[in-house]
Order: structure tokens, then sequence, then C-alpha cells
């Protein structure tokens, strides 16, 4: 195969994986316009990161709050493969 023939090929190769690109992007930023941007999309990992040094939640955790803590809404719906 000749050079010439081989840099068309790679540009059609470029152009077709940017289009892909350009089209999944699209697909995802309409998705989270319709869910809104806070939510998870369906079966999607959330993360948060934590900032807080473990010595200093152990001190803010005293025996008084554990017993008066509450415990946090859970959220419902599928959790995926048939786990808990």
């Amino acid at each position: 195969m000749n050079r010439r023939r081989i840099a068309v090929l790679a540009g059609a190769v470029a152009m077709a994986a940017g289009a892909v690109v350009v089209g999944l992007a699209t697909a995802g930023q309409a998705d989270r316009e319709r869910r809104g941007s806070d939510e998870p999309a369906d079966g999607a990992a959330v993360v948060h990161e934590v900032r807080e040094r473990p010595e200093d939640v152990a001190e803010y955790w005293t025996e008084e709050r554990m017993r008066n803590a509450k415990p946090a809404d859970m959220p419902e719906g599928p959790t995926g493969g048939g786990r808990p």
C-alpha cells in the first residue's frame, strides 16, 4: 500500500473516530439535561470525595451525637444484578 493511500485511510479513520466521540458526548449531554444534572444515570456509580481527616470525624462523633443520630434516607429503586 502506498503512503498516500495510508494517509487517506488514516485521515478517514480519525474523522470517523471524531464523529463517534462527538456523537457520544452529545448523547450524554442530552441524557443529563433530560434527567437533571444532579441525578446519576441508571446503574451509574456515584462518587463523593471525602475531605475530612479521620481524626476530625472521630472527634466529632461523640457518644452523645451517635445516640442522637437519625438514619439517612436511602434511595429507592432497582439495585441492579439482583444484588441487595
